[in-house]
């Protein structure tokens, strides 16, 4: 499925709630059903990391990972001065 262009914006560009929406559906793992507790975790985490810096894809891939903790995510990037790339490799 190819994602529209507009899919691919960098952090600090506003993001819709079906932006949002359409990141948290991508990032979900067709094999598990998530309850709709789970999906707004998973969408708030995901509004978190975008908000710290991390790149879209990152951040899907991060909030997905439940057993990432998003302190040491936002440290990394607001207080260390890592990239979030390599924040996002270091996490994962």
């Amino acid at each position: 499925m190819e994602r529209p262009k507009e899919w691919h914006m960098s952090p600090s560009d506003d993001l819709t709630e079906l932006d949002v929406g359409l990141a948290v559906l991508d990032a979900l793992d067709p094999e598990f059903e998530l309850t709709p507790e789970e999906l707004d975790i998973r969408a708030w985490r995901f509004e978190q990391l975008v908000a710290h810096g991390y790149e879209i894809e990152d951040a899907m891939k991060l909030a997905k990972a439940s057993d990432v903790d998003l302190e040491r995510a936002r440290v990394l990037v607001t207080e260390l001065g890592c990239p979030p790339g390599l924040a996002t490799l270091i996490l994962l």
